[in-house]
């Protein structure tokens, strides 16, 4: 199945937008924060086309909230953790970035707030993209990062969004459907390394 709008690990594609200057940024988040969330959106394996310019030209310009969420999968990737949103569906845990977290800190935040996992979160995020949590809402950056733990671990979920987890290939309800896919071929991958 083709991937809308992305590319993999393709350094041609990323090379167009760069560099990224250090402009002054707006005081909802620190150059800190948000230099990691370029460094990130760069490396990231898998990356909406354009991200990079976007986040520069309109990001920066408009800042909105960076969000960041955890793809945890099983060890042999045949299983992710999701937790059920209210209105979206089947998600990864994640959330908002608050000011004075880089992306990765606020994913392992969110992954412990919504599960009460504290797992080891890889440095490379799996996927970037500009996501519009809401059909009223503008779009940000979210940016997801991975981590392999035993789902046997005992999960403790956020009041009202209970966490469970489910077969990384099955036809599952989320707001963002394409990024079902992209779950799926990034655990294959992952698996076949």
């Amino acid at each position: 199945m083709p991937l809308p709008n992305i590319h993999a690990d393709d350094s041609t594609t990323r090379s167009e937008f760069h560099p990224l200057t250090p402009d002054p940024v707006p005081a909802l988040y620190d150059e800190r924060g948000v230099n990691a969330a370029i460094r990130d959106v760069s490396i990231a394996h898998v990356a909406e086309d354009g991200l990079l310019a976007w986040f520069q030209s309109t990001w920066r310009a408009d800042p909105r909230p960076l969000a960041a969420d955890v793809w945890v999968f099983s060890p042999d990737f045949q299983r992710i953790l999701v937790v059920e949103h209210r209105w979206r569906g089947l998600v990864p845990p994640g959330g908002r970035v608050e000011p004075g977290e880089t992306p990765r800190e606020g994913a392992i935040r969110e992954l412990a707030e919504e599960t009460d996992l504290e797992v080891a979160v890889a440095d490379r995020p799996a996927f970037a993209a500009a996501r519009s949590y809401r059909s009223d809402w503008s779009a940000t950056l979210n940016l997801s990062y991975w981590a392999i733990t035993d789902p046997a671990l005992r999960l403790l979920s956020e009041a009202g969004q209970p966490a469970h987890w489910i077969d990384v290939g099955s036809d599952w309800r989320t707001f963002h459907q394409q990024d079902a896919a992209v779950m799926a071929q990034f655990a294959e991958e992952q698996s076949n390394s």
